[in-house]
């Protein structure tokens, strides 16, 4: 069911909800029936600049499957209630084969987010413009010579405001990122890591160590093995990046890793590292210590899941904890199920069921797809060259009647400037985090009309968390 928001909302404290639930509406909400043979990659944001959440997926079809088949890169057209559609535009590429690595960014700071994807088959890395209507430019070649390209990731490497672009090449046995002028030009490849054999796999950026740059966690295939490149950007005090491997290896002995990846698991405030191994079915999260101990956390088993897909870590029930949501590559076990997160905590030992049929999902993206300010999942029907998505229909029972909080926030949507109203001039603190938890913005507001600047905050959903209790509230930056 589509929900109002609001323009004033006042917060509400979870302390005094008796039940809170999330649920998601089944069957699934089929986008696309025949996507294509093999559909591999997915990504969400707005790519028509509209305001709402669209899709982009790419397909993986190679020799190995059989007979070959054509691969692409499609997009679909949201129109803020969660209703896609397949536009005339939808095909983006279909010229570009064997599709690894697929994401969004805004490359040329102009209109709606651009796509970018790698080929293994063409060893390129390429990006799409858009237009900002619906439309996608031609394909223009960031670097064509990373042979066996996989996973990409885009995000400001060297702090000038610009994003940037890191890949891995699995057969020349590198990571490599390049840097963004923010026009849509790119620099010369410069690598992370190279000189060994190891095979890099998988590869995600965030800020590990909370010194505000860009540090890569790396999955080798060939030794099994889980590392982290410090950015030395700021140690180094040169504002130049280079790169400084841990100490000790996060995790080893791994088989066929599908993810690894930054992520606040247990809720603490800190960033831990995530995998998942396809191959024996481990799904498990680590509290490493920055060029010290590793301590491995059991999320999933072979027991649950035995060749997991997709891992997604997001709040979707609404308590500003992370959730982790999982899905099933096979065709045996449950398809996706999520595990509940807690505050300073493993999640949950026992998953909760969000829908089982054989699809085999590789691929899911959690964003808000109806506009209703709780996160649903989109994922990809390998087996089935399915798109589709699933609604989640947040529901919270049993509100005392004293518990609305005398804070209110305001505009909601927010385009610079949120206002809080509060009956005293006391301070309050407040943290904002995005929807996958990470912390944004940690200020101290005071005054009876107070606001907190959010200009600078990219378009999405976030939480406010009033420090010290369990009163929270979503907001929308447009």
């Amino acid at each position: 069911m589509k929900k109002t928001l609001l323009a004033l909302f006042t917060i509400i404290s979870f302390s005094h909800i008796g039940i809170s639930q999330t649920t998601f509406v089944t069957p699934i909400q089929n986008i696309d029936p025949n996507t294509g043979e093999e559909p591999y990659e997915l990504a969400s944001g707005d790519l028509d600049n509209d305001g709402d959440i669209d899709l982009v997926m790419a397909t993986y079809w190679f020799t190995g499957f059989g007979t070959p088949t054509q691969d692409y890169i499609k997009w679909y057209e949201n129109d803020g209630s969660g209703n896609f559609s397949i536009p005339t535009s939808s095909v983006v590429s279909s010229t570009i084969r064997y599709v690894d690595g697929l994401t969004v960014a805004n490359i040329d700071k102009q209109f709606g987010l651009d796509i970018v994807a790698t080929s293994a088959d063409q060893s390129k890395l390429v990006y799409y413009l858009s237009d900002g209507s619906g439309g996608f430019g031609s394909e223009v070649v960031v670097s064509s010579s990373i042979t066996g390209a996989g996973q990409v990731f885009a995000a400001d490497i060297n702090n000038d405001g610009h994003i940037d672009l890191a890949t891995v090449a699995y057969d020349d046995n590198k990571a490599v990122w390049f840097a963004g002028d923010g026009t849509g030009g790119f620099g010369t490849e410069q690598i992370i890591e190279n000189g060994n054999t190891d095979g890099p796999f998988t590869i995600e950026l965030d800020d590990f160590d909370g010194d505000t740059d860009m540090d890569v966690v790396i999955g080798f295939y060939n030794t099994g093995t889980i590392e982290i490149y410090y950015n030395q950007y700021i140690e180094s005090g040169t504002s130049t990046v280079s790169w400084i491997k841990d100490a000790v290896t996060v995790d080893s002995g791994n088989v066929y890793f599908l993810a690894t990846k930054f992520a606040d698991v247990n809720n603490d405030g800190t960033m831990d590292v995530v995998k998942v191994d396809n191959s024996t079915g481990d799904v498990e999260w680590f509290n490493k210590i920055k060029n010290g101990a590793s301590t491995a956390n059991t999320i999933s088993n072979s027991s649950i899941i035995d060749r997991p897909g997709a891992i997604a870590i997001a709040d979707i029930d609404g308590d500003t904890f992370n959730d982790v949501i999982l899905t099933d590559s096979g065709v045996a076990d449950d398809a996706i199920i999520w595990f509940k997160g807690a505050n300073n905590a493993s999640p949950s030992a026992t998953p909760t069921l969000i829908e089982d049929h054989n699809y085999q999902n590789f691929a899911i993206t959690v964003d808000d797809y109806d506009g209703d300010g709780d996160l649903d999942i989109a994922f990809l029907g390998n087996q089935n060259d399915t798109l589709g998505w699933y609604e989640n229909e947040l529901i919270t029972l049993g509100i005392e009647d004293n518990a609305l909080s005398k804070i209110s926030v305001f505009p909601n949507p927010a385009n610079d400037v949120l206002n809080f109203k509060t009956p005293n001039s006391e301070n309050i603190s407040l943290k904002i985090y995005d929807v996958l938890g990470k912390e944004i913005i940690s200020e101290s507001i005071n005054g009876t009309n107070a606001q907190l600047n959010v200009s600078e905050l990219a378009n999405g959903i976030y939480t406010i968390r009033i420090d010290n209790s369990n009163e929270s509230i979503k907001f929308i930056k447009q």
